[in-house]
């Protein structure tokens, strides 16, 4: 199914990007990446490019397919079979395990790296609908499983891969021992919204709705269905479990690397973003207040993709938070 991402900018003509990512996410997936990280004409042009691959484009597979539960999952691993402990990449909305390959190259002599695409995206196979972030997350848990990967994991997650990371979290506490959030997306990250016509936070598009059970079976998402996003919701309910424990990562390593490049979207001068980057920023600062051994970073050099723009900064982060794991210490800060 042939699907159009309209991404609309306060002030200026809508955007249109067609999708043809073969994925069944891949509306949510561009949304997620152009819209919440609110970096929306670079994040716009890596997420076109991402998904305009398809497998017979990205090459032959890297990797391994594993069979979960009906459709193939794509996961790329690297370093020493024995480096422990494993870290686990989550690409941001629109990417995939590719977008990782300069830092998994530049961690490769030591720390063992994995990165999978997720259902529709890469080199794996669309999964059942709807595409919820928990059905990503239990699909994740299930591959590392099958895959023979032992945990507790690193965990690393990069715009709306973020969440999935402190999701994944939540279900699996005994599975995580640390973190890595990269221009990470928050629940109350600000986009313009084409229902309400206004810029909203990401959690005040909850409908009020109990988002699915996981479904390992049924007929696989096809293309964007506005029924089937819940996204908002789950937005919503992270923001609750945020309110009722302030500190949902506890104690874990817990490292935050911001983006400082972040111009104002096409459409948009300085002075009418300035204040909705100011809050932006503040929500991504926010979050290394999620554990009580964190860390926050700007990168002043890097956009919204760190991971390709300064793969450098990420392995940096990624290799403090695999230190202060095995060393059961605090983060430098």
């Amino acid at each position: 199914m042939r699907a159009v991402l309209r991404v609309v900018f306060s002030g200026s003509a809508p955007i249109e990007a067609p999708n043809v990512c073969r994925g069944p996410a891949s509306y949510l997936e561009m949304a997620a990446n152009c819209m919440f990280g609110i970096d929306l004409l670079s994040a716009l042009c890596f997420s076109v490019a991402a998904l305009g691959q398809t497998t017979a484009s990205l090459g032959p597979v890297p990797g391994e397919l594993i069979d979960v539960y009906g459709h193939k999952l794509h996961i790329h691993c690297v370093g020493p079979d024995d480096a422990r402990p494993i870290v686990i990449l989550e690409a941001g909305g629109g990417g995939f395990s590719k977008d990782w390959s300069a830092v998994e190259t530049l961690l490769a002599s030591d720390i063992r790296t994995c990165a999978y695409d997720r259902a529709g995206l890469g080199w794996s196979e669309p999964g059942p609908a709807p595409r919820t972030l928990k059905q990503e997350v239990f699909e994740l848990h299930t591959l590392l499983k099958l895959a023979k990967l032992l945990p507790p994991f690193i965990m690393v997650g990069q715009s709306i891969g973020a969440l999935d990371v402190r999701l994944y979290t939540k279900q699996y506490p005994n599975d995580v021992a640390g973190i890595a959030l990269i221009d990470p997306t928050d629940e109350s990250s600000t986009l313009y919204s084409l229902t309400a016509k206004r810029w909203i936070k990401l959690r005040e598009l909850a409908r009020g709705r109990a988002v699915p059970p996981v479904r390992t079976s049924g007929p696989a998402s096809t293309g964007y269905n506005p029924e089937d996003d819940y996204l908002g919701d789950e937005a919503q309910l992270l923001y609750f479990d945020r309110l009722k424990n302030p500190r949902p990562l506890d104690d874990r390593p817990l490292l935050v690397l911001a983006a400082g490049k972040r111009p104002p979207p096409p459409g948009m001068t300085e002075e009418s973003y300035k204040d909705i980057r100011r809050a932006n920023d503040e929500y991504r600062r926010e979050q290394a207040h999620f554990s009580t051994n964190s860390r926050f970073i700007v990168d002043a050099n890097s956009g919204h993709n760190i991971q390709t723009e300064d793969p450098k900064a990420v392995a940096d982060v990624i290799r403090d938070v695999v230190k202060a794991v095995q060393q059961h210490a605090r983060l430098a800060k």
